[in-house]
């Protein structure tokens, strides 16, 4: 797929006359995952569109933005013998091909239009442009990568939620990649709390791994559209971040943001005295949900030490008020009263493993930082500052 990438990059041929047929589902995966990077708006017109580049029976489809591209490689049927590319809307054209009946599709260009013909005699047109000025993509040659298991790069992907989503600070919008010793780990904040998330992935030379910081939002939209693949292989260059996926032979770029990111290893260094309180996951998160229901400042629940050693979770609203002790639940008899965000709260809730029972919370006191681990996943580890 490599080499494959670095050919089509170098060619753009004329289009007249090129002709393939394609299963519809096939080449709605493809434009599904193309529609993650095409931007909705953009100073370059020509980003609009997605290339389609035919050599023999193989369909090259490329997606591009000012911050990521991607190219997938699918299987088709060269009816007209001629290789060929050019520029199809992506707008319209994928909006299009959605609605179009299950089967075989066929795409013949003639002068600057596409014809696509579907069912027994339905058809549809629409123009075309010369593929010369499509930009190229980023190369691939002597690049490294480390394979990663699938449920490792989703609960990489799962820092998105934690990353800020204020444009003035940009690196703070993104997902850390970086190396823990000799693991992959991916890590984001937004000020108020940390993700933190250390893979069992090693990196095969940790001397010679480069970390960078992808935006969150493109990062988690792309390994959403993974949804068969059971690996993925990752590198980080100076500038991009590449996912090469080989069960759907797709490339992923993604740019990597400007920048230095915080240092927040000793933040996330869990200090020795601390109350520890265990509680249910299941409970406490169906208790915040209730909980959010209230119109409160900044989300705020209270967590109290309740007389049997339960923990007891309250809210309350200029109209309402709700309280709820956990059943299940142990409290140092130590904590005082302690207030969170219910949504960051639900938030490091999601991170766990779906066969997490218990979450433990390491709190430091009203002001401080409080640690939140889950039973038998020592993987992920979130910080959340407590609110005033």
């Amino acid at each position: 797929m490599a080499k494959a990438v670095e050919e089509r990059v170098t060619t753009a041929v004329k289009a007249e006359g090129v002709s393939f047929t394609v299963d519809h589902e096939a080449i709605m995966n493809v434009l599904t995952t193309c529609s993650k990077v095409v931007p909705r708006s953009s100073v370059v017109p020509i980003l609009k569109c997605i290339k389609f580049d035919l050599n023999k029976d193989v369909l090259f489809v490329t997606a591009m933005s000012d911050s990521q591209s991607v190219i997938v490689k699918l299987q088709v049927e060269n009816t007209g013998n001629q290789d060929g590319s050019y520029l199809f809307p992506s707008r319209e054209g994928i909006e299009l091909v959605k609605r179009l009946p299950s089967g075989s599709l066929s795409f013949s260009v003639n002068e600057a239009s596409v014809r696509i013909s579907y069912g027994n005699n339905g058809s549809a047109s629409l123009k075309v442009l010369d593929p010369d000025e499509y930009p190229q993509l980023p190369s691939v040659a002597g690049v490294k990568f480390v394979p990663v298991p699938m449920d490792a790069l989703r609960k990489g992907a799962a820092a998105q939620r934690f990353a800020s989503t204020d444009s003035s600070t940009a690196i703070l919008c993104g997902i850390n990649i970086r190396k823990v010793e000799d693991k992959l780990g991916f890590t984001a904040t937004n000020r108020h709390r940390i993700y933190d998330f250390v893979s069992d992935v090693k990196i095969p030379n940790p001397d010679e791994f480069r970390g960078g910081v992808i935006d969150a939002i493109n990062f988690k939209s792309i390994v959403d559209t993974f949804r068969t693949s059971e690996r993925i292989d990752l590198a980080v260059t100076d500038h991009h971040l590449i996912l090469r996926d080989r069960s759907s032979n797709s490339v992923y770029f993604g740019r990597l943001v400007e920048g230095s990111y915080p240092d927040i290893a000793k933040l996330c260094e869990m200090p020795e005295q601390s109350c520890l309180a265990r509680i249910p996951l299941g409970r406490l998160d169906e208790t915040l949900n209730r909980m959010l229901s209230l119109e409160s400042e900044n989300h705020r629940v209270y967590f109290l030490h309740g007389d049997n050693g339960e923990l007891v979770v309250k809210s309350e609203s200029h109209t309402g008020e709700i309280v709820e002790s956990i059943e299940g639940s142990v409290v140092d008899k130590s904590m005082g009263m302690i207030r969170f965000n219910a949504r960051y709260l639900r938030d490091a809730l999601s991170a766990s493993d779906r066969d997490v029972n218990d979450v433990l919370f390491n709190i430091t006191g009203q002001s401080t930082p409080s640690y939140i681990t889950y039973d038998g996943d020592p993987s992920v580890l979130n910080v959340v500052l407590p609110v005033r």
